[in-house]
């Protein structure tokens, strides 16, 4: 998690060329991104997104969210609409790849020992309702959720947790972990070297990943399964959760409402926000023009 620079980060769009050889693939995050509440600029990003699969190129998901949600999320229609199922994808922040076919190409969970000594500290310290642990297909607690937990994860329509015991949560594949409202410095787990955490909203919820992993650890480890580099992939993000893929793509861009210091990765910064089809404008520069 990075948050430097003081000076602001304006569009540097007007000076894109595109690309003689465009990436084949293309990462797309979904919160602040991809999804808007806007009805219009939803419906831009959707539209992009079929006429660029269309042309033989291959969008997908790249997100921290778990494949469910995600098309959960976008709503129904998108998958008829696209063609996609979610498949290729990168979730969990890179904890979880899967290739076209939806078989995994690579997974990377918490190990047991890690889930042990955090969830002994948050029944020691009765903070597990703060805290959502994430499997492949859904998610488990130690507790029910206490209300501003449960009204997010309702709002997001993420996986509501199923409350497990700690021997039950050992058993699990842990992917990706929220937790809400307290420092982790307290569990005696150390970031960057037992996690990797980014902020999920200011202030209140972070993110937490098994050390090393991100959204550019999938993106590189779902290039390499087909034989390709980071020259084949192109991403678009808005988040703390998108920097490393930013910088590890060629082609990478960068909503224009989100703060400077995300900015700062992005290849190419747009001039429009998530609510005004960012989406759209990303896929029609690098693989356009599309028909109207």
């Amino acid at each position: 998690m990075e948050i430097d620079g003081t000076h602001p980060v304006k569009a540097n769009i007007s000076q894109f060329l595109k690309p003689e050889s465009p990436p084949k693939y293309f990462g797309i995050d979904i919160d602040g991104t991809f999804y808007t509440k806007s009805a219009t600029g939803l419906e831009k990003n959707i539209e992009a997104f079929a006429e660029a699969t269309k042309k033989g190129f291959v969008p997908f998901f790249c997100t921290g969210r778990s494949i469910e949600s995600s098309l959960a999320v976008i709503g129904s229609g998108f998958s008829e609409r696209t063609g996609y199922k979610g498949y290729p994808g990168v979730y969990n922040n890179g904890s979880l790849v899967y290739d076209e076919c939806g078989r995994i190409a690579h997974s990377e969970g918490f190990t047991r020992e890690f889930l042990e000594k955090f969830g002994r500290f948050l029944i020691e310290k009765g903070l597990a309702p703060n805290v959502v642990f994430y499997t492949e297909h859904g998610a488990c607690s130690l507790s029910p959720l206490y209300e501003r937990l449960m009204k997010f994860s309702v709002m997001r329509k993420l996986p509501i947790p199923q409350v497990v015991t700690l021997e039950g949560l050992l058993q699990e594949n842990i992917l990706i972990i929220k937790y809400a409202e307290f420092d982790m410095k307290l569990s005696g787990l150390h970031e960057d070297v037992d996690y990797a955490r980014t902020i999920t909203l200011s202030n209140w919820l972070y993110t937490i990943n098994p050390a090393g992993v991100n959204k550019s650890i999938g993106l590189k480890k779902l290039m390499e399964h087909y034989g390709l580099s980071s020259k084949d992939c192109g991403f678009i993000g808005d988040g703390d959760n998108d920097t490393e893929a930013m910088e590890f793509c060629d082609h990478s861009f960068c909503v224009d409402d989100t703060p400077d210091y995300v900015k700062r990765h992005a290849k190419w910064v747009l001039d429009k926000g998530h609510d005004e089809g960012a989406v759209s404008q990303a896929l029609e520069l690098i693989y356009g023009p599309f028909s109207q």
